[in-house]
């Protein structure tokens, strides 16, 4: 809330700016929080606990600058605008000075003003970043590309219609915690795999699922395409989507994922359940292979720090009766080939400003027929 001229600035106007600044950055609740240390959350809270009087002076003011400035650079890769308050300095509602004059009663006015180092120039900061918590800029995060963070591949020939027209392979990220950030009433607090799971997201990472396939005959070739094509399904926090030159039916809110006629509503992170859920589907790319498609699929665990995805790659194409493809069904790899389903992570990793550990990859179903 801001200050009027003339009024005194007290505790209470710190502290409800670092309690806000911390539910963005420190551990929060819920869609909030990018599970950070708030220094100066901590610093100011510990020293009050014991019941201590704590004249908030420059230096409270310069350390809660210093993590609004972390934020900043997070969400846009710039700082707040907000200048380092001097030591001789008073701190007014909308400047500071070496020192003030008095217009009448308990008002005043300060000369040769700072005008960008007053308590509201902290409170329009503030406000900023509260509007921007779901923005991560350039620079900000790692992304990683080609199936590195973990994969699932495959060699052996599958996909006749009437013998094994499906494979699948399942992947799971787990989110450990563990490591320290700042509670809501700003004490040090462990974050929790549940926890870690929520900063990821929050902070704006992602998870990335693409998949590949290369072979000789023309089934392998629209295979190849059709996964080619999708390039990465983008999990984020409330969404499923596309990468920019990506194609297929995502949970995005606004597509038929199935094909069923309906449509189907976003789904991301805080839309998991315990169940599959469909989250993506991509139909082979030429129509003699049309029937054929790939499923991706997402669940989270009970105790709430694992997210499972399951591929689907169903080749359940019965020949090509227009004499252009095969007219009977073909396996896919009938004269060898490779596939690899994987996954890419967007992680927010810039140490001096936002950092969310990495989560952990495992493989718990390899490519194998059903």
């Amino acid at each position: 809330m801001a200050v009027s001229v003339g009024d005194i600035v007290d505790h209470d106007d710190y502290i409800g700016l670092i309690d806000r600044l911390t539910a963005v950055m420190g551990n929060g609740s819920g869609q909030n929080g990018y599970g950070q240390v708030v220094a100066s959350a901590e610093t100011y809270k510990t020293a009050i606990s014991g019941g201590s009087t704590v004249n908030i002076s420059r230096n409270e003011w310069n350390a809660l600058r210093l993590d609004i400035n972390r934020c900043t650079q997070h969400q846009s890769s710039s700082n707040s605008g907000i200048s380092t308050i001097a030591s001789t300095h008073i701190i007014g509602a909308n400047a500071t000075g070496t020192s003030v004059t008095r217009i009448t009663g308990d008002t005043f006015s300060i000369v040769s003003p700072d005008n960008d180092e007053g308590v509201n120039d902290f409170e329009s900061a503030i406000s900023s970043i509260e509007t921007n918590a779901n923005n991560i800029a350039s620079g900000q995060f790692s992304l990683t590309t080609g199936r590195v963070f973990g994969n699932s591949s495959r060699t052996t020939q599958w996909g006749v219609n009437t013998v094994n027209p499906m494979i699948y392979t399942e992947m799971s990220v787990t989110f450990d915690g563990g490591y320290s950030t700042t509670a809501t009433n700003g004490t040090s607090t462990t974050a929790s795999g549940a926890d870690h799971r929520r900063h990821f997201f929050n902070a704006g990472g992602e998870i990335r699922l693409s998949a590949t396939l290369s072979g000789s005959t023309a089934k392998d070739t629209d295979w190849g395409t059709m996964l080619g094509n999708m390039d990465q399904v983008i999990f984020g926090k409330n969404a499923t989507t596309l990468s920019p030159s990506g194609s297929g039916r995502a949970r995005d809110g606004s597509t038929d994922v199935d094909g069923a006629g309906g449509i189907e509503s976003a789904l991301g992170n805080y839309q998991l359940t315990t169940g599959y859920q469909l989250i993506f589907q991509k139909n082979g790319s030429q129509s003699e292979y049309a029937e054929n498609y790939v499923a991706i699929y997402a669940k989270r665990n009970s105790s709430q720090n694992t997210i499972t995805f399951l591929f689907e790659f169903h080749d359940i194409d019965s020949g090509d009766q227009t004499g252009i493809g095969p007219p009977v069904d073909e396996p896919v790899f009938q004269n060898g080939g490779s596939m690899a389903a994987g996954i890419d992570l967007k992680r927010p990793n810039q140490t001096a400003d936002v950092n969310v550990p990495e989560p952990v990859f495992a493989t718990v179903t390899e490519l194998r027929l059903t």
